[in-house]
């Protein structure tokens, strides 16, 4: 009876109850990454300009919300350069549900043209990029059609957040069908579902799972610096 009765509920609500049963205390659970050493960057290996001035400074007291963030600094001349900051996590390829939950905070949001946040996992040389970016010069959410190479619309908002105020993004993802599925992003508590899904790149690699975050330069490659805490990374 409670099978029939699951084919009459929508589809969002149905994967949010097929969800909760297939969580359970064997869920990984990977907290305070941006305190985890193991961190790898560049600048120019994802796209766009590749001459970004950049550092990375871990286990900052001040600001943090439980006293130790990473703080991550972009600027030099190139327009349009980038920072990518990336952790493989582990060597699972059976994981196919998804949580990266994170809190971020930007001392010059006007200079930045848009954040990058990622779980990614590679199976059976299958690439599973799970990448969201807020694009604050359009305002909105987009995310990455692998197969395709491209940003794809979700029609949800993401405007630029005030100066040195934290923000709270969760991103849910699951890995099935051959797909890579886009679930919802929320931020500061306020939840948008995506319903994307995207084939993967098939490329060559050893089963694993990870996890990246990118700060996008502007026209004139403004500096800005962001810090990163709370940094949560949920599977199973």
């Amino acid at each position: 009876m409670f099978l029939k009765q699951l084919r009459f509920l929508p589809a969002v609500l149905l994967f949010m109850l097929l969800a909760a049963f297939a969580a359970s205390a064997t869920d990984t659970v990977f907290t305070h990454i941006e305190d985890m050493s193991g961190w790898s960057s560049c600048t120019g290996c994802a796209g766009g300009g590749g001459k970004a001035v950049y550092s990375i400074h871990q286990h900052q007291a001040s600001p943090s919300m439980d006293g130790s963030s990473m703080e991550i600094s972009l600027g030099g001349t190139k327009p349009f350069s980038h920072a990518l900051l990336w952790r493989r996590m582990s060597s699972n390829g059976t994981a196919s549900n998804f949580v990266l939950d994170m809190y971020y905070y930007i001392d010059k949001p006007q200079n930045s043209l848009a954040l990058e946040f990622a779980a990614n996992q590679s199976v059976s040389n299958y690439w599973y990029k799970f990448s969201a970016q807020c694009n604050f010069t359009s305002g909105e959410w987009m995310v990455w059609n692998s197969k395709g190479s491209t940003w794809a619309s979700t029609g949800i908002s993401c405007n630029r957040p005030p100066a040195n105020t934290w923000q709270h993004v969760v991103l849910e993802y699951s890995r099935s069908g051959g797909h890579a599925n886009f679930i919802s992003i929320t931020v500061n508590g306020n939840k948008h579902y995506v319903n994307r899904s995207f084939s993967p790149l098939k490329q060559k690699d050893s089963d694993s799972v990870g996890i990246h975050f990118q700060l996008d330069g502007d026209a004139s490659q403004n500096d800005y610096k962001v810090w990163a805490d709370c940094i949560t990374l949920t599977y199973w």
